[in-house]
């Protein structure tokens, strides 16, 4: 029997389909994303997919104007990956490439890629409905990474995240919040560095990264005037001892797909980062680079100069403005100076004996003229510094 012709499918009727089907999809994420604050259990990790159409329909949400809009009686919102996860290899090698990893870690991960792997938990945290704010166009502030030891590529880890329920106001009236995402692995695999700090479920803490975001109001001022009789910038500027000198130790050459590359690798798409066009529509003329990716590129030129961790260690950023792509960066050693005769390895030692002291090595990403900070951080192997990082989470 002849088959009956089927009609022709016109556009319009093609768009309207494709309408239909985006208003189910959101409809479907909005009735099936878990409510409440008790923690989310995932039994596996988050399709990149689903996570963002939970962000679109989530979409609506604006600043909250009280403080009661915070979590409810002072609890965190939770995602907790069910089960213990291996690293993706293929993630690893295509992250080690990007970031500048040419050398290799020996087996070990960098102290910035574990944040790779478990960014989709952060997501999968601002998307559900008990966090009270519109997650597209946010941006990175500061993060601080503690690892307790040195974690291996084999390994298997226990992910979470939790958004702490302390958010702040800032002086132009955009919200900061923080996110800790942490990795927990079997006590038994605890060698090789200090004791890790103990954890649930038979479990020790090896690493945490907090990150704080920074979610911009539409009623963004430009901050508080000074106060009458404050010293003028100049007085306090003259005032104040010159800051340390760079000492440039790499140039990168950032291409305008980074933003593209690394948000595929961790799932952060977020719009700032893709493209011209959707940057745009958040004030950028041009897609920015992830600030992560910068702190774990930093990271690369740091041990090629010198930078050996040992562990318990600690490192933090702070973020000072945005890199548009693509970009030429300069990476350098802050007050730190190559050692008189240290032989064919003359930054290590200097850096050796930054990583032991209360300010520990501090580094910057300057801009291709060095008259601007993209980020400046510090790296510290100090027991006080540590603790001080592991007791702020």
């Amino acid at each position: 029997m002849a088959a009956l012709p089927l009609p022709p499918l016109n556009l319009g009727t093609a768009a309207g389909l494709l309408a239909v089907l985006g208003a189910v999809l959101v409809g479907a994420a909005l009735l099936l994303r878990p409510s409440g604050r008790a923690p989310v259990v995932l039994s596996a990790w988050p399709g990149l997919l689903w996570l963002y159409i939970q962000a679109i329909a989530a979409a609506g949400k604006g600043t909250p104007r009280k403080p009661r809009d915070a979590p409810a009686g002072g609890k965190a919102i939770q995602v907790v990956l069910a089960r213990p996860s291996h690293f993706g290899h293929s993630r690893l090698r295509r992250y080690l490439a990007l970031a500048g990893f040419s050398e290799g870690t020996a087996g070990a991960v960098p102290l910035m890629y574990p944040v790779v792997e478990g960014f989709r938990l952060v997501i999968q945290c601002m998307v559900l409905p008990a966090f009270p704010f519109n997650v597209l166009g946010s941006v990175l502030a500061r993060t601080r990474v503690v690892a307790l030891r040195r974690l291996g590529a084999e390994e298997k880890l226990s992910y979470s995240c939790r958004l702490e329920p302390g958010f702040r106001t800032t002086a132009k009236g955009d919200t900061e919040v923080d996110f800790v995402l942490e990795c927990r692995g079997a006590p038994a695999a605890a060698g090789g560095g200090a004791a890790a700090a103990p954890g649930a479920a038979g479990s020790a803490l090896v690493w945490r990264c907090v990150t704080t975001a920074i979610i911009l109001s539409p009623r963004r001022s430009k901050g508080p005037k000074p106060a009458t009789g404050q010293e003028p910038a100049g007085a306090a500027a003259a005032a104040a001892p010159p800051p340390p000198a760079p000492v440039v130790i790499d140039t990168w050459k950032l291409g305008a797909d980074t933003g593209r590359r690394y948000g595929m690798l961790n799932g952060d798409l977020n719009p700032i980062h893709l493209h011209a066009l959707t940057s745009s529509l958040f004030g950028f003329k041009r897609p920015i680079a992830h600030a992560l990716f910068l702190t774990g590129r930093a990271e690369a030129s740091l041990r090629k100069a010198g930078l050996q961790p040992r562990y318990p260690i600690v490192l933090s950023a702070e973020f000072k403005r945005p890199t548009l792509l693509p970009a030429t960066l300069k990476c350098a050693w802050l007050g730190l100076a190559p050692a008189p005769g240290g032989g064919a390895a003359p930054w290590e030692q200097a850096v050796a004996a930054a990583l032991g002291g209360a300010e520990g090595a501090r580094f910057a990403v300057l801009t291709e003229d060095l008259g601007k900070e993209v980020l400046v951080g510090r790296v510290s192997c100090q027991a006080e510094a540590v603790q001080a990082a592991l007791g702020e989470a």
